[in-house]
């Protein structure tokens, strides 16, 4: 699991039920699309995620 732990008090609940998201999906394809299939930085930021280049790519989720 990759996030931050935002806990279960019902303050941390979206719509004070759910769990609130904290991981933009986009950084972890971001790194697999890096990792994995070597797709450049900057095609990332520009092509595939438009707009995306302020939003890090998580790096490690893909291992040989």
């Amino acid at each position: 699991m990759i996030t931050d732990w935002p806990g279960l008090a019902r303050s941390n609940l979206l719509e004070g039920r759910d769990l609130k998201p904290t991981l933009d999906l986009r950084a972890v394809m971001k790194g697999v699309l890096h990792d994995h299939l070597r797709v450049p930085t900057a095609a990332l930021d520009g092509a595939v995620f438009p707009n995306s280049a302020e939003m890090r790519a998580l790096s490690g989720l893909v291992r040989a």
